[in-house]
């Protein structure tokens, strides 16, 4: 547990080094949120079907990794990081000034 909180510590300060701010900041913190949400249902649905029916279902698993590391996942999410982008500091990102 100390592991992942070092791992998440570390991802929050380096937020603060992208250029974006005000809303677009919050917007990005509830979808990390929302994805570890999502993550950790999974899991714990995972782990509670193993229990249940004592079958280990790895092929669920493995298509589950391969979602969310698949390449249209992760181009996803660089749009989405792109799109908040504010170089000027108005707060409001240049993908919706244009």
């Amino acid at each position: 547990m100390k592991q992942a909180t070092e791992i998440l510590r570390f991802a929050l300060t380096k937020i603060d080094d992208f250029k974006i701010q005000g809303a677009a900041r919050w917007m990005i913190y509830l979808f990390v949120v929302l994805l570890m949400c999502c993550i950790a249902l999974f899991i714990i649905g995972w782990i509670f079907t193993w229990k249940n029916t004592g079958i280990i279902s790895l092929g669920d698993m493995s298509a589950f990794i391969g979602e969310i590391t698949s390449v249209s996942f992760v181009a996803a999410i660089g749009f989405f990081g792109k799109a908040l982008v504010d170089k000027d500091g108005d707060g409001i990102p240049d993908e919706f000034e244009k």
